[in-house]
Parts: C-alpha cells; structure tokens; sequence
C-alpha cells in the first residue's frame, strides 16, 4: 500500500483530468465507466485510507453535479 501522500497525488492528478473525461464523455454512462477505471485504480490501492480516498472522490464528483448513488440493503427480505 501507498503511503498517504502519493495517494493524494493520484486523487490531485485524477481530479485535474475530471474536466476532461467529463468533455470526452458527454453520455452518463461512458463517463461513469471511464472515470470508475480510474478511481477503481486508487481505491484498489488505498488499505487503510479507503475512507479517505472515498471522501475525496465524492467531493470532487459533487463539485462537477456528479453523485454516486449510495444506499442501505435491506437483508431481511
């Protein structure tokens, strides 16, 4: 696992390709997958600060209207 540091150095250069992947991808769909390979990258690398990673993904979804979809799973059918 990374140390702390070079992850935020792969959210920094993620976030600063964002713009572009969204230009590129103009479909919800393309762009989700395009941007889950990325992100789906860091998080596999992130040990212990998938907490972190997952906060600052958001973050920097929020900031251009895009959101991931979260809810609880009911078990008990």
């Amino acid at each position: 696992m990374p140390p702390l540091d070079q992850i935020t150095a792969m959210l920094d250069a993620l976030e600063a390709k964002l713009p572009d992947l969204l230009a590129a991808y103009p479909s919800h769909g393309d762009f989700w997958m395009a941007f889950a390979g990325e992100a789906d990258a860091i998080e596999d690398q992130a040990g212990e600060h998938v907490g972190v990673v997952n906060q600052r993904i958001n973050a920097m979804l929020a900031q251009h209207g895009r959101y991931i979809a979260a809810g609880e799973i009911d078990d008990a059918g």
